[in-house]
């Protein structure tokens, strides 16, 4: 397997060998992943959002992140999700970890998989995530944050953005293991694509609603 490697953006100086070593790179070739995402369960995506969303604001290109966003990419007519731009590498591991958490619990309660697939169905299912960035190449004015404020964010700012797509394609409860074009068990739910928007979102707010004041965004 090929392997992305990083380069950690606090370090300007870092050399090949450091980079090869650093916690990132190290990680990823640890779990046999070939860039910073994969295809998986959903509980072992929370392990790896858990492990390297917060460091992966070093990692981002041009420049080290200095704000947050997850994007969920729901399936059928629902458009994506995505979070207002998040401050802290913190807050935005919490936000990314709870969504996925209040995602799981929902996936789970699908009695019809559970029935085909036994207690254990929901990390059956095979989602996607990627971390990756976006760059403000101008001024982003009025930009929505986490927080309910509107601010301005400079050109040049980098985001740290965390992608989850693959989301389980949605089967009528009554069509649900009839023969199709898709793996039921790796890929098929009768949980329809709104109530998984919501249960990721309702995630988001709980994680902003615990966050500590270390954490909590301040109005700007």
């Amino acid at each position: 397997m090929g392997y992305i490697l990083y380069r950690d953006r606090t370090k300007p100086s870092e050399t090949d060998q450091e980079m090869w070593d650093s916690p990132l790179n190290s990680y990823l070739r640890e779990h046999q992943m070939g860039r910073a995402g994969t295809i998986c369960g959903v509980s072992e995506m929370i392990r790896h959002v858990e492990a390297i969303a917060a460091m992966w604001w070093q990692y981002t290109s041009p420049a080290q992140a200095t704000l947050g966003a997850i994007r969920f990419v729901n399936g059928g007519i629902v458009g994506p999700s995505l979070t207002p731009l998040i401050d802290t590498p913190e807050l935005f591991t919490a936000v990314a970890v709870e969504g996925l958490r209040s995602w799981r619990t929902l996936l789970a309660a699908d009695t019809g998989r559970r029935a085909l697939y036994g207690d254990d169905h929901a990390d059956l299912l095979l989602p996607g995530f990627d971390f990756g960035e976006h760059l403000f190449e101008q001024q982003g004015a009025h930009s929505i944050f986490i927080d309910g404020t509107r601010r301005t964010v400079p050109a040049g700012t980098v985001v740290a953005m965390l992608v989850i797509d693959r989301v389980p394609i949605w089967s009528p409860p009554g069509h649900f293991g009839l023969r199709g074009f898709y793996d039921t068990k790796s890929r098929v739910s009768t949980t329809d694509y709104f109530r998984q928007a919501d249960a990721v979102q309702q995630g988001w707010k709980k994680a902003v609603d615990a966050a500590s004041p270390q954490e909590r965004p301040t109005n700007a």
